[in-house]
């Protein structure tokens, strides 16, 4: 064992239980502790410390520590100073594993049950027993990337298997400011640099993630919105190469266009359901009328109100779009042609005195809500800004539905397996896209990717990481108000990994998101979180948590966090790394800016 190059620095006076009780020797001051590597506080809330235990080094964390009166000397002869008359300087500690010899390298073991003997050797931690603590095997180091370096020595690179980290799902968290963005560059610049054919897709709500990829190769960045395209033309990566992009409403699917649309079960989604049914088979005529036509001879004007015009034909005409004798379209309508056929499926009734049907006012009262939000969306800048509502596509007739749904998870998530990756960081710039309507649009985004995902099966997907950032804006709680499109974000979390996709859920407000994705996560790196909420969520999901680790996450300074889950050996505080480049994403300088604004 490697400890007789260690210096002795107290020894174990009682075992309380799983509580270990240490007296320091008086010449260390109970402060620093010696060894060849340097000098390094053997002393304070969370420093390691190690005991001589045969074959074994028992490690524990320190959480307590105290002066007290000496009973009786020393059993060590260590110093000069009168024991007798001077404090005790006494630690307390928790077994939280212990390091062996294994296969030609040191192991480390994350079990709490080997406690030390009375009067065992109380022990610094060297950079290489802390390395073999914090670190990982030589297998796993070979796919690892490098977090940052533990806050409290400076001496040891934290790192983390790449497969432990992203295979059961990573939560990000921290307060606006204290370095989450970076961290997400950070790690998502070591895997492109690392991996040639890697496929990570970013939801930049803020438009700040472009930067931090400069000066790479195979990176696409979409800005959802209309503008003129910046092509590369050959060259490396630069923040200023874009596409813009619109998506289409029909590839929301026939079940994100249900979710996007919010309908009461009883009598709107009954009329919903019929109309998109049928959407296909309507079309847009040179007035901009809504027409369903039969063989290109007779025709019916669908309307999206209740006048009485053309009630005695729309019963048949309704009949003939269900059992589909009207041909389909050859391209898709407008997307305000879901209000008419709503208006038209929904405001129908059976006249007592004959045998047609026609608008009623009450029907058509229950389903107006529905016809009102179609009209508002399809009237909203905003929303029209980043959803293409205009129609015009080409219809593909064997798929009519599941086709334009695929174009546009191949366009931003990535093609199946069997084609090679055009892209390696495909970056979703959202800055256009209101707050608002993010539960919405970019729920409806995965709602559609979650469907293709999960129809293509576990051999057929290639391994996706998504990078949500601020998942805090569409990502919420099941139970929380004005909530939308939850179950694609909670299959993803729940199955996802069966199906090669990794979450990367970042959020600086953890007691907003579905519980259920948060449970789903089994990886954590925390950066400093104050709001009690948040820290009662992240107390429910740390595994191996406990009080202390969560009051330093209350207290952490910029650029620190504490990181825990499967993929280390040990909950650890860590310094993250500056991502060159980073994010655009640095504080305002208000004093400088204000001072240099001159007046005419």
């Amino acid at each position: 064992m490697i400890i007789h190059e260690l210096s002795q620095i107290g020894y174990v006076v009682s075992l309380e239980g799983t509580k270990i009780r240490i007296n320091l020797l008086e010449g260390h001051k109970g402060q620093l502790a010696a060894h060849r590597s340097g000098i390094n506080s053997v002393s304070q809330p969370g420093d390691l410390i190690g005991f001589e235990s045969g074959r074994f080094l028992i490690v524990a964390r320190v959480t307590d520590m105290s002066f007290v009166e000496p009973e009786k000397a020393h059993a060590s002869n260590f110093g000069t100073m009168n024991v007798s008359d001077t404090p005790l300087r006494q630690l307390i500690s928790y077994a939280i594993g212990y390091i062996k010899f294994d296969e030609d390298e040191w192991k480390f073991v994350s079990e709490n049950w080997m406690l030390p003997t009375l009067g065992s050797k109380a022990l610094p931690l060297d950079k290489k027993l802390l390395n073999t603590v914090y670190g990982l095997s030589k297998k796993e180091n070979e796919a690892s990337l490098c977090l940052g370096r533990d806050s409290r020595t400076g001496l040891v690179d934290i790192r983390a298997n790449i497969n432990s980290l992203l295979s059961r799902h990573l939560a990000v968290l921290g307060s606006t400011g204290y370095g989450k963005s970076n961290f997400n560059a950070l790690i998502a610049r070591q895997i492109v640099e690392k991996y040639p054919k890697s496929r990570i897709v970013i939801f930049d709500v803020n438009g700040e993630y472009a930067q931090a990829f400069e000066g790479l190769s195979d990176i696409k960045q979409t800005i959802l919105g209309a503008g003129t395209n910046v092509p590369s033309n050959g060259e490396l990566f630069n923040k200023r190469h874009c596409e813009y992009h619109k998506i289409p409403y029909q590839a929301l699917g026939w079940s994100g266009l249900i979710k996007l649309l919010r309908p009461s079960d009883k009598t709107q989604l009954p009329a919903l359901r019929n109309s998109l049914s049928v959407l296909s088979r309507v079309f847009k005529d040179i007035h901009s009328n809504m027409i369903c036509a039969q063989n290109g001879q007779a025709w019916f004007e669908l309307v999206d109100d209740c006048r009485p015009n053309g009630q005695a034909e729309l019963g048949a005409w309704l009949e003939l779009l269900r059992s589909g004798q009207i041909a389909h379209c050859s391209f898709w309508p407008p997307f305000r042609a879901i209000g008419n056929l709503v208006a038209e499926f929904g405001g129908v009734a059976a006249d007592k005195n004959s045998t047609i049907t026609k608008r009623d006012p009450f029907s058509y009262g229950n389903v107006l809500p529905l016809i009102k939000l179609i009209q508002q969306l399809n009237e909203d800048s905003r929303f029209k800004e980043v959803i293409n509502t205009d129609g015009g596509q080409t219809i593909n007739q064997a798929s009519i539905w599941q086709q334009p749904m695929e174009d546009e998870v191949d366009y931003i998530f990535g093609k199946n397996n069997k084609s090679e990756p055009d892209w390696r960081v495909h970056i979703i710039n959202l800055k256009g896209l209101a707050d608002d309507l993010s539960p919405m649009v970019l729920g409806s985004l995965l709602e559609m990717y979650s469907e293709v995902l999960f129809k293509r099966g576990q051999d057929g997907n290639y391994p996706t990481l998504l990078l949500l950032e601020e998942a805090h804006q569409y990502l919420r709680d099941p139970y929380a108000e004005d909530v939308h499109q939850l179950k694609a974000y909670e299959r993803l979390a729940k199955e996802g990994r069966k199906f090669c996709c990794s979450l990367l859920v970042s959020t600086q407000r953890p007691s907003e998101l579905s519980s259920t994705v948060l449970a789903m996560c089994s990886n954590w790196i925390s950066l400093r979180l104050t709001n009690e909420r948040d820290l009662t969520t992240l107390r429910y999901a740390m595994e191996n948590g406990n009080e202390h680790i969560l009051s330093e996450i209350s207290g952490l300074p910029r650029g620190d966090a504490v990181g825990f889950g499967s993929a280390f050996n040990l909950p650890v505080r860590f310094t993250i790394d500056k991502a060159v480049p980073g994010p655009s994403s640095s504080d305002a300088n208000f004093a400088s800016i204000w001072a240099n604004i001159t007046t005419e």
